[in-house]
């Protein structure tokens, strides 16, 4: 045989290896395409579903007495404030009077 028949063969069984890998390669790429969608489908699931509806209910009722409790201590530091001004407001009408 040739050189030149020779190189031909070579090439030609490179190519067909070539293209065996790549169809390999393509075949594991489209697995791994199905798989990652599988995932982000489960995912997308996931963080709709996280929350029952008995959770939010719970939460709900937690933070409606939460907001009762914050309008009472801002009731009670309004109602403390005021009286600590009034103190203050008499001990100065005092002062003004020992003064004079």
């Amino acid at each position: 045989m040739s050189v030149d028949l020779e190189k031909r063969i070579e090439a030609l069984e490179k190519g067909s290896q070539f293209e065996a890998n790549q169809n390999a390669i393509r075949q594991r790429e489209e697995e791994m395409l199905t798989t990652l969608r599988g995932i982000r489908e489960s995912m997308a699931n996931a963080t709709t579903n996280t929350a029952s509806s008995a959770e939010l209910d719970s939460l709900k009722e937690e933070n409606a007495k939460l907001k009762a409790l914050i309008t009472k201590q801002e009731y009670r530091m309004r109602h403390l404030i005021a009286g600590y001004e009034q103190l203050l407001d008499e001990q100065k009408v005092e002062e003004v009077v020992q003064e004079v």
